[in-house]
């Protein structure tokens, strides 16, 4: 299985994509492990304003600048590393080549990352990285799934794993903590 985690300047469909991140993950792996088998992407947001009219709203760039320099860092300074949208995306279809079930469940913290990535596949002509009905929420799972949610997070039931090791906004370490939350909840 996989989760899937964005940044974005908006909270619309038609957001800006800052930075993403997926991880594979299966029973038995550790926080670590599942981090350093992620990919992380860093889109240029310039191209997807310029090229496909991806939106920014004031209250995001509000919202961010209130989260960590670490954050703020990864996700808004711009890299030689910075890829365009087309090859974002492809760089994730290459990556769930890793499980080679043609039904790849992949899970998210709600909805906006499964229509914002879908809706950039959209706008540049790219057909999405999976069918519609194999995104899942992890909010929803965590709730049935653990004893002590509510809200969807849990505590986490492993013993190299901890709370602090995550780095909040940070689309790998987001990832790998809801991973960890699937695999081990409380």
């Amino acid at each position: 299985m996989f989760v899937f985690d964005i940044e974005t300047l908006s909270i619309e469909s038609s957001a800006v994509i800052l930075t993403a991140a997926m991880v594979y993950f299966d029973d038995g792996m550790s926080y670590d492990e599942i981090v350093e088998k992620s990919i992380f992407v860093k889109f240029n947001a310039k191209e997807q304003i310029s090229n496909y009219k991806r939106t920014v709203s004031k209250s995001t760039l509000k919202w961010w600048s209130k989260q960590s320099s670490i954050a703020r860092d990864l996700s808004f300074n711009p890299t030689p590393n910075d890829v365009s949208a087309i090859d974002g995306i492809e760089l994730f279809r290459d990556y769930l080549k890793i499980d080679p079930s043609p039904k790849k469940i992949i899970w998210a913290r709600g909805g906006l990352d499964q229509m914002a990535f879908e809706s950039l596949c959209n706008a540049t002509d790219t057909k999405t990285i999976v069918h519609y009905n194999q995104w899942r929420d992890v909010r929803t799972a965590v709730d049935l799934l653990a004893t002590t949610s509510d809200d969807g997070y849990c505590d986490i039931n492993h013993p190299t794993f901890s709370v602090q090791k995550v780095l909040k906004h940070h689309p790998v370490h987001d990832c790998a903590y809801d991973a960890m939350m699937l695999l081990y909840p409380i």
